[in-house]
């Protein structure tokens, strides 16, 4: 069975108990859990002491450049050609300078910590008030961000009001208890440890240690909720799970205004 689910909205809602996980996945990700937690404390000491930093800049490289392209396959044709997009947390910039390259798109990134490492136009704000007028973008996105703000609301309403009209969000969300305990696990990791040893190695500004992390997650469920709230088509929804470690990340594909009661 595969792992992947790429369901269209219409399946969703016209079954609301589509499976997204396998039991048997859930199952697994309780023990796998506890055996990723023990191996990420183990890996921060590998990684700092005994990796050196060519070597580590290769695999996270490597790494980043596979969850790219992965993303970029979510988006599909859902970006058309010299549309205007803004990347609201962008982190360093280099997911929006691979956006701009695929699609010949205009990509300006924003964000609220500043370690920008790439060849787009970058702002810094107060994390509230995106600085652009309404409907100023074709395009908003927003990668694994969300996650970072207490105030998802205030910030996703920023997002309709400059967009034209499209929105991809993509988080890391979860199927069961222990999951949503891991993803946090993982969040914290992912950005104080990791950080860490990347500032250590000199392959990251210290900027990336001020990271928010209110660990504001939801479910598939509870973001379909929350984008019926918000007036918004889901043009697609798919989710991926890693082969072994318990993390399920998702990517929504939004439409403004255009859904009927």
């Amino acid at each position: 069975m595969h792992d992947i689910n790429k369901l269209p909205l219409s399946k969703a809602t016209s079954n609301p108990g589509t499976v997204y996980i396998t039991w048997q996945k859930n199952l697994f990700n309780l023990p796998a859990s506890f055996i990723y937690f023990l191996l990420s404390i183990l890996l921060f000491f590998i990684n700092l002491l005994c990796i050196p930093r060519e070597k580590y800049a290769e695999i996270q490289n490597r790494s980043q450049e596979k969850e790219t392209l992965r993303r970029l396959e979510d988006i599909g044709d859902f970006i058309k050609e010299g549309e205007t997009v803004l990347d609201v947390g962008c982190g360093n910039g280099r997911f929006g300078e691979n956006i701009a390259r695929k699609f010949n798109a205009c990509v300006t990134g924003i964000d609220v910590v500043d370690y920008a490492d790439a060849g787009i136009p970058i702002k810094f704000y107060d994390g509230y008030t995106i600085p652009f007028d309404d409907n100023s973008f074709d395009v908003i996105i927003m990668a694994f961000m969300l996650h970072h703000v207490k105030h998802q609301d205030v910030i996703f309403k920023e997002a309709l009001r400059c967009s034209k009209s499209k929105i991809i969000i993509y988080e890391d969300t979860y199927f069961s208890p222990w999951q949503h305990l891991f993803i946090m696990w993982n969040d914290f990791h992912s950005n104080m440890i990791v950080g860490l040893v990347k500032i250590v190695k000199g392959l990251e500004g210290k900027g990336i240690l001020g990271m928010p992390l209110p660990f504001t997650f939801r479910s598939v469920k509870g973001w379909y909720r929350y984008f019926q709230e918000n007036n918004l088509e889901i043009i697609s929804t798919q989710v991926s799970h890693s082969n072994f470690k318990p993390m399920s990340k998702v990517t929504f594909l939004l439409q403004k205004g255009t859904r009927t009661e």
